[in-house]
């Protein structure tokens, strides 16, 4: 399968939400509303907060998190799915930009108490993918979270294993984040990450940002 440009997703906006609902049975969406669930519980309660959708698409990750009080941000490079966020989300902003630069300049330099992403960022290369979830670090506030909801694997072996499993539905131009391999390379750049698996071919990377250590004046 080739991977899709912004007007191949343009295409698919149409169909998208109904596409991945009916598609749940093993790779690539198998329990993708769970996944999707697991960062909504992950972000906890967001009414007055700011949230940052990176990937937006026809936001049904943002959405929730929108309809519970929180003001959305959602930048996608696709047109067609930015209008679709928009009706769900009116009150949003959405930003039309390609993720594989780093994050937009409307974007870069502002903070936000929580950033989500869905489905997303395993269209990026890894060193895009490790730019990219630095700059989010860096623009959440003291004590914010960052959620990622993706198609991923805790091992090398589980990887394997769908790979294998998956036959032609395997998408080869696809990059996959694999816990025990990213998790020590974001410790290296200072990020203190987790990962839970939700399904067998998905699950939730969070980082969650310290808060400055309160002074002690003796």
């Amino acid at each position: 399968m080739q991977l899709l440009n912004s007007k191949g997703f343009d295409r698919w906006a149409g169909t998208y939400d109904r596409s991945v609902g009916e598609g749940t049975g093993g790779y690539p969406f198998e329990g993708y509303y769970d996944v999707l669930n697991r960062v909504c519980e992950v972000i906890g309660s967001c009414r007055g907060r700011t949230v940052l959708d990176l990937g937006v698409g026809t936001g049904l990750l943002s959405v929730e998190l929108f309809r519970q009080g929180a003001t959305v941000v959602g930048v996608d490079f696709s047109p067609q799915m930015l209008l679709l966020a928009r009706q769900k989300m009116p009150e949003g902003e959405f930003v039309c930009a390609d993720l594989t630069k780093g994050l937009p300049d409307r974007v870069r330099g502002r903070t936000f108490d929580a950033i989500v992403s869905s489905y997303a960022l395993h269209h990026l290369e890894d060193n895009e993918k490790s730019i990219l979830l630095r700059e989010a670090v860096s623009c959440l506030v003291p004590g914010g979270v960052l959620a990622v909801a993706d198609i991923a694997f805790e091992t090398a072996e589980d990887w394997r294993e769908c790979r294998s499993r998956s036959g032609d539905k395997w998408d080869e131009s696809e990059h996959y984040t694999v816990a025990e391999q990213a998790l020590p390379a974001l410790a290296k750049e200072g990020i203190s990450a987790s990962y839970e698996q939700i399904s067998s071919c998905a699950g939730v990377l969070t980082v969650r940002k310290a808060s400055p250590v309160p002074v002690k004046y003796i």
